[in-house]
């Protein structure tokens, strides 16, 4: 494979802690091997991406990271693809000046800001790759269909006509190819890399050449000593979206559950102050180097989001899932479906669940050799190298389309 040396890179970055993380160790990598980086970020992102070694422009981000309350949680994926779309008609005026200036070799993009990445892709004539944090999407695979919120993508639906219509207008105004409504919510690109093994994918096999499945990209936050697993029950909600109500009886079934364990929380920001009173044997933090925590821990309960899975499969750790959101619940129902972990069906659920989850793992006499062997499946992935090997790939091809 050859690919040029020293290559201009230009990085679309969303501000989500669980979107930016891996893509950091991303940029490290290719700033290893000798390639320009150049990282386009909202200023929360800003100072995290200058670390990681880029050349950064900040942009104004229309994004937020949940609906208002108003919303109802049924309507979300009706709701998302029209932010998406508002943010591209924000942030491609802001970027295509800057790129027309320095024009990349290849641009990656986060799967949240694929219609902006779309458009700079066919601006610029330049190869792309979608960056998924989450599970592939595509032909191949889908969230909506997986979670039956197919309904945007139903001509008949009342919000699929605003929302082409929207996407036909954003095209109009920049020349571009038409996208439809399935390309927007399956952020189909030609090229993609999934921060997951692809062997955690959904219908992995169904996925061609042009996805890489990478795993997680965790190098630049790992510590330098062993894991030493101890009698430690590890509790996070993620930092997106915490609310007391989700979090309070999740520590209080851990601590009822496991007796004679140390018990770690990690409140994702929330203030301690509004979880009220807790158990004495409860260890509470804002904010918890969760590497370390899962190198200790010996089980885990949390949200099921994918950063926080894929970290605790690195470490062949045990969880007790309790997803809140569509895309939580898909990503805990393949932890139980491949057998490291057990699912709230409720998400949250009574505490009794969430207890009852916890006395399973622990007399589960077959679980640690089956996370001994998914530990080995995401550490081979290759994470920032083979991430790196990706985009690589993708300048090697200079000339080829950008047809998604």
């Amino acid at each position: 494979m050859s690919t040029k040396a020293g290559a201009h890179v230009a990085v679309l970055a969303v501000g989500a802690t669980g979107h930016l993380l891996p893509v950091l160790d991303v940029i490290e990598e290719l700033r290893a091997r000798g390639h320009r980086v150049t990282c386009f970020a909202p200023d929360v992102a800003a100072p995290a991406a200058r670390r990681a070694g880029a050349d950064v422009v900040t942009y104004e981000s229309t994004l937020v990271t949940r609906p208002s309350s108003a919303v109802p949680p049924a309507d979300f994926a009706v709701w998302l693809p029209f932010v998406l779309v508002a943010e591209a008609a924000a942030v491609v005026p802001q970027i295509i000046p800057v790129l027309r200036g320095d024009v990349p070799d290849v641009l990656l993009y986060d799967r949240a800001a694929h219609p902006a990445g779309r458009a700079l892709a066919q601006l610029l004539n330049r190869p792309a790759v979608a960056m998924f944090p989450s599970f592939a999407q595509g032909p191949a695979w889908s969230l909506a269909a997986a979670t039956g919120q197919t309904s945007v993508l139903d001509p008949a639906h009342p919000a699929f006509t605003p929302l082409q219509d929207q996407l036909d207008q954003f095209s109009a105004r920049w020349g571009l190819e038409r996208g439809t409504v399935r390309d927007l919510a399956e952020a189909r690109e030609r090229r993609s890399m999934a921060f997951l093994p692809r062997w955690f994918q959904w219908n992995g096999e169904g996925f061609g050449s042009d996805h890489h499945f990478v795993g997680p990209c965790l190098r630049s936050r790992l510590g330098t000593g062993p894991a030493v697993h101890e009698r430690l029950l590890y509790v996070s909600a993620g930092t997106a979206a915490a609310e007391p109500e989700a979090l309070r009886p999740l520590i209080r079934a851990a601590a009822a559950a496991a007796p004679n364990r140390r018990v770690l929380v990690s409140t994702g920001g929330l203030p301690i102050a509004d979880l009220g009173t807790l158990p004495d044997r409860v260890e509470v933090h804002e904010h918890v180097d969760q590497l370390a925590a899962l190198a200790q821990a010996d089980l885990f309960v949390t949200h099921a989001g994918m950063g926080s899975v894929m970290e605790a499969l690195w470490f062949g750790v045990p969880m007790v899932c309790a997803p809140r959101t569509s895309e939580q619940h898909v990503v805990a129902a393949r932890v139980e479906a491949l057998g490291l972990g057990v699912t709230m069906s409720n998400g949250a659920g009574p505490s009794s669940d969430v207890e009852a989850g916890i006395r399973d793992l622990t007399h589960d006499p077959t679980i640690r050799e089956r996370l001994r062997t998914a530990s080995a499946t995401v550490r081979a992935a290759g994470g920032r190298r083979a991430a790196a090997d990706a985009v690589e790939v993708a300048l090697a091809s200079d000339g080829d389309p950008v047809r998604a």
